[in-house]
């Protein structure tokens, strides 16, 4: 199914071509479709909605059918009501670090991210019909510390519920 990616924070625009041009398609507020056994996802991708703001879900998710499975790469949790709302079906996110240093039974101390604190803390959430996962990641930000906040690298299979046959 070839490789996806998406800018986060620290990217600038070029890394979009020097990236393509090693064979990793960098989806920048597009899409594209992946056919896994006779049925289609279509994967969406946005530029970073935190610091440049040059996010786009209407041109990611313009041209894919209406009903059509689809997930929606950003790279932080900022626009899940948009998400939700367009009716996209699993968001795949991180940037927040999980908060990197978070405090026995308060939490994260600052989770960089504008929107509600559960979805930028790791690991899976809900939003209205809107599945989403924010990884922690394994690296750190603006401080080279991580604390009470496990690193992660997540590998996600994607399964196909059974519909049970009536009759």
């Amino acid at each position: 199914l070839g490789s996806h990616a998406i800018l986060g924070n620290n990217d600038w625009s070029e890394f979009a071509v020097r990236f393509r041009a090693l064979g990793l398609n960098t989806l920048v507020n597009a899409h594209c479709r992946l056919d896994i056994d006779g049925e289609s996802v279509w994967l969406a991708g946005v530029d970073d909605p935190h610091e440049f703001r040059c996010d786009s879900l209407y041109h990611a998710l313009d041209g894919i059918p209406e009903g059509a499975f689809t997930v929606l790469m950003a790279h932080s949790p900022e626009i899940i009501r948009q998400a939700e709302k367009r009716g996209v079906d699993l968001y795949l996110c991180g940037h927040t670090h999980g908060g990197q240093m978070c405090l026995p039974w308060l939490g994260p101390i600052y989770i960089n991210a504008r929107c509600p604190r559960r979805y930028a803390l790791g690991g899976p959430w809900r939003y209205g019909d809107l599945q989403g996962l924010t990884n922690r990641g394994f690296g750190a930000s603006t401080l080279p510390i991580r604390f009470n906040c496990p690193p992660e690298a997540v590998l996600l299979e994607l399964r196909r519920a059974e519909i049970p046959s009536s009759g």
